[in-house]
């Protein structure tokens, strides 16, 4: 009775899943070719993003890296007994609204965001409950993959206004003298050699130099360093969380190569001819810098997340509550002493 209620059950599910697959093929096309009312095409939305957005450039990884997290986990899902999940078909079918909702509004970014929402519906529905928390970070890992409205005023435009002010306190702490204009950072104007301001040199930290780029790919890095390197969520929260401050301080250090570069050799040799188009080779390799002060921060903190802080307090405590160590045989007592 129970292997056929297993056979049933299973049955059922696969024809479940061939109706969802049908449908997720046929949502592809549409996807992919913008077939309906609307010019809406996800696919190639996406894609002209990956190509031609340089702060979008990681998204090529998602995919791959997401069939790769299931793929090592693999041992343990295989382990597991699917189950149907009612709850998650409410889900889908707030995924599948979402994308109408898209397509009749022409928003793109909707249609990207209902691509996850039926993902989880469909996992939570087909595989059940246990199968969408075993699989809840691999599918969160897509929203990496879909490009944010809005980022260059939201994102890009505050991080260059507090890059260059971080960098002008720096330089000033380092004794050279700079005054800081909109996001550019200018020589200080010398009255003795009269000389303007930004006469001997002058650094603008424009939108790629603002760290957006490096923001992104850097937290998906540290979303999989989390992720394989510690265990318990808080310690890859606390890695994670810690990520865009990583990343502000690798722009920081790179925004520093480049104004020091600019000072010792000149603007043409450190920043180009014509920096947003083609940039020189020193411009280029500044940039590799936000990613290993990023990467090495990154290991230090997982390294002092993975220590196992208990036992060192409970040593330490318990070192500390005692006196050095002192033989009491033929101690002789005082009697007024013990009197009190």
């Amino acid at each position: 009775m129970n292997a056929s209620l297993r056979s049933s059950h299973s049955t059922l599910t696969l024809c479940t899943a061939s109706i969802l697959a049908l449908t997720a093929l046929l949502l592809l096309v549409q996807y992919s070719f913008g077939i309906g009312t609307t010019s809406y095409s996800l696919g190639l939305y996406i894609w002209s993003n990956w190509t031609e957005n340089e702060d979008m450039g990681h998204g090529f990884l998602i995919v791959p890296a997401f069939f790769f997290l299931i793929y090592q986990d693999r041992a343990r899902l295989l382990s597991m007994t699917p189950r149907c999940g009612w709850g998650g078909l409410p889900l889908l079918i707030a995924g599948l609204f979402l994308f109408w909702a898209g397509n009749q509004a022409d928003v793109t970014f909707l249609g990207l965001v209902s691509v996850v929402i039926c993902v989880v519906g469909s996992t939570w529905w087909l595989l059940g409950w246990e199968f969408l928390k075993a699989l809840a970070f691999p599918i969160a890992f897509l929203l990496f993959a879909i490009p944010f409205p809005g980022l260059d005023m939201m994102v890009a435009l505050p991080l260059r206004y507090l890059m260059s002010t971080v960098s002008v306190l720096v330089l000033k702490m380092m004794g050279i003298p700079v005054v800081l204009v909109g996001t550019g950072i200018l020589s200080a104007p010398d009255a003795a050699m009269h000389l303007k301001a930004g006469a001997k040199f002058a650094v603008d930290v424009a939108n790629p130099c603002s760290g957006i780029r490096s923001l992104f790919a850097l937290m998906m890095v540290g979303a999989l360093f989390a992720h394989f390197t510690l265990k318990g969520a808080w310690r890859k929260w606390i890695l994670f969380l810690c990520t865009p401050p990583l990343a502000v301080m690798g722009n920081l250090a790179r925004i520093l190569m480049l104004t020091i570069g600019t000072i010792a050799f000149g603007s043409d040799f450190a920043l180009g001819k014509n920096p947003l188009e083609h940039p020189s080779w020193f411009h280029m390799t500044a940039g590799y810098l936000v990613f290993i002060v990023a990467l090495c921060g990154m290991m230090g903190i997982g390294s002092l997340l993975n220590r196992d802080w208990k036992s060192i307090l409970g040593r330490w405590i318990g070192s500390s509550s005692h006196s050095p160590s002192r033989s009491l045989k033929g101690e002789s007592r005082d009697p007024e002493r013990d009197l009190y």
